[in-house]
């Protein structure tokens, strides 16, 4: 294994410097991959867990102040976002409470800002699995024609001749496999996890218009 590793060391070093600027092309995509996979698993982890969390709540008995005391045990998860946003917009101001419009229209727009959020820099994942492939065809091609032209320039086919370009042309293809396949599945396992947020905001919404309706009720029989 050792000696693998040296020898990919000196192959890369031996390689041509569009080579080597391929690689290293791939090399920062991938960073750049491994940095968003991280990050969004953290983030979605986290509403993963909120929703748990969160999933007993009993909206018989709501009451805005009890449920943002609840959600702050989680501060960073979709649902805590959006109902802070909306607490302080419509609970806590009294300024809007009792129209159930307004407070539909602002539960939409927080949701869409949340998925908006969520959904940011997924783009660049998808980017990557469908370039990068690409990327380490273009050295695989540089790399073969190298070859030839080794072939053209000592007039042989010998081993010695075309192995560096050969050689030079594998190593940008695994890399560029190397870079997109983790950016495709992490994009599709990340779409479905977003599928899920959405959903989940959606329900929280419903569940949310319900318990406030239900609430009128009882604030009317309450009242002189």
């Amino acid at each position: 294994m050792e000696s693998f590793s040296l020898d990919l060391v000196t192959l890369i070093q031996s390689a041509s410097g569009l080579a080597k600027g391929v690689l290293f092309l791939l090399f920062a995509l991938s960073v750049i991959t491994w940095g968003i996979i991280i990050e969004k698993g953290w983030v979605f982890w986290r509403s993963k867990k909120a929703r748990k969390q969160f999933g007993d709540y009993q909206w018989n008995s709501f009451d805005p102040e009890d449920l943002r005391r609840r959600l702050n045990r989680t501060p960073q998860a979709s649902v805590t976002r959006v109902f802070h946003k909306v607490y302080q917009d419509y609970f806590a101001t009294h300024r809007l409470e009792g129209d159930e419009d307004a407070l539909a229209r602002l539960l939409q727009k927080q949701g869409a800002a949340e998925i908006a959020r969520l959904e940011s820099r997924l783009g660049i994942l998808a980017s990557v699995g469908s370039a990068c492939p690409f990327i380490g065809l273009f050295g695989t091609v540089w790399g073969v024609m190298r070859s030839f032209l080794n072939i053209g320039t000592w007039g042989s086919t010998s081993l010695a001749v075309v192995a560096p370009g050969i050689a030079e042309a594998l190593i940008a293809t695994a890399a560029g496999l190397a870079a997109a396949i983790p950016a495709v599945v992490a994009y599709n396992f990340y779409l479905g996890m977003l599928r899920t947020e959405s959903r989940a905001l959606e329900d929280f919404s419903t569940d949310l218009l319900l318990a406030v309706r239900s609430r009128k009720p009882q604030n009317s029989s309450a009242s002189p």
